[in-house]
């Protein structure tokens, strides 16, 4: 019988000890993270493959711990909202960018001033140097975003019905561009006619007449065939498109110190890293395409398009304060 006590013991201690690593592995797979990652782009897109490179390097770099699930092409939020939600908390990742946070902290508009920044070099320098750290602080301090990374989408170019070889030839050009108020002041400082329509009306309007030229990334250029509605294509640089992966930044630090640190690493290693690369080619490509199907101008003179832009940046230092001069000069003191 003491035997007999003894195994059922036995036995019961081991039923309570699977018990417990049963329990105690429900508890893990019920307290692994989910975080969501919306972004507004479609899935076809060089930004949603880094997007899914990037949740790939978190879980791997976190054990399978965090988890990221990728909702694209605005199913959640669009590019202001999205950055709108990463300061309420309500969403815990998206790819969005500093205009977008400019609607709440208006100095961080001085990325869209036009002939700013000179090429891909000169913003990859500026924006991975005091410059960026400078901006990512003041977005976490004031808006409670965490920049895990910035990064540099592409340029704009000039397409028009007649070549450009410096500012005066696109005087009195009906030229189209968004709708957007510093694209306008821009194209008015140039002594263009600016005419702001829709994207997916650029086409007809150039063909039928409507406008002369317009300014775009060299990618949507060759996307939308212009090449088959105007002649001539001027790489002029004269606005960076920015676009960075944030996170909410209360959400971020509620998790453990090490996860953070592997998410951190995570953007760097995929934006800084395989992004940066990549994109280089895709632009690269783009403009090449665009050589091949146009009469193509890769150097004019910028010097001549820069020496008008002094009331675009006066108007924006008027409108949002001293905090915006000191972003841009710090910008042209990058060399």
């Amino acid at each position: 019988m003491a035997r007999s006590g003894s195994w059922r013991r036995g036995f019961g201690l081991a039923v309570a000890l699977a018990l417990a690593w049963a329990g105690t592995g429900a508890l893990e797979t019920e307290a692994q993270t989910r975080l969501t990652f919306s972004h507004h782009i479609p899935t076809t897109h060089i930004l949603h493959a880094a997007a899914e490179r990037f949740a790939g390097a978190v879980q791997q770099k976190t054990g399978g711990q965090v988890v990221v699930e990728i909702r694209p092409a605005s199913q959640l939020f669009n590019l202001r909202t999205s950055a709108e939600a990463l300061q309420l908390g309500t969403l815990d990742l998206a790819w969005t960018d500093l205009g977008s946070l400019a609607n709440w902290y208006p100095p961080l508009g001085f990325t869209a001033m036009p002939f700013l920044f000179t090429d891909f070099d000169h913003a990859y320098r500026v924006l991975y140097g005091p410059v960026g750290e400078q901006v990512r602080r003041e977005v976490r301090e004031r808006l409670g975003v965490e920049i895990l990374s910035l990064g540099v989408s592409g340029f704009r170019v000039f397409v028009t019905k007649r070549p450009v070889r410096s500012a005066a030839d696109v005087q009195g050009i009906k030229l189209r561009v968004p709708e957007i108020p510093v694209y306008v002041e821009m194209a008015r400082a140039l002594g263009t006619n600016p005419t702001p329509i829709p994207a997916g009306e650029i086409y007809t309007a150039l063909q039928t007449g409507v406008v002369d030229g317009m300014e775009a990334p060299a990618d949507f250029v060759e996307s939308t065939k212009l090449f088959e509605v105007a002649r001539h294509v001027t790489r002029t640089y004269h606005i960076m498109t920015e676009v960075s992966l944030m996170a909410s930044a209360k959400r971020l630090s509620a998790l453990p110190a090490a996860q953070q640190q592997a998410i951190k690493d995570a953007a760097v290693e995929v934006v800084q890293g395989w992004y940066k690369a990549e994109n280089m080619k895709v632009q690269e490509a783009a403009w090449q395409t665009l050589t091949q199907k146009m009469q193509a101008n890769p150097s004019p003179d910028v010097a001549s398009f820069q020496a008008k832009m002094g009331p675009v940046i006066d108007a924006f230092v008027a409108k949002v304060g001293p905090k915006g001069r000191e972003y841009i000069e710090a910008v042209r003191a990058v060399k």
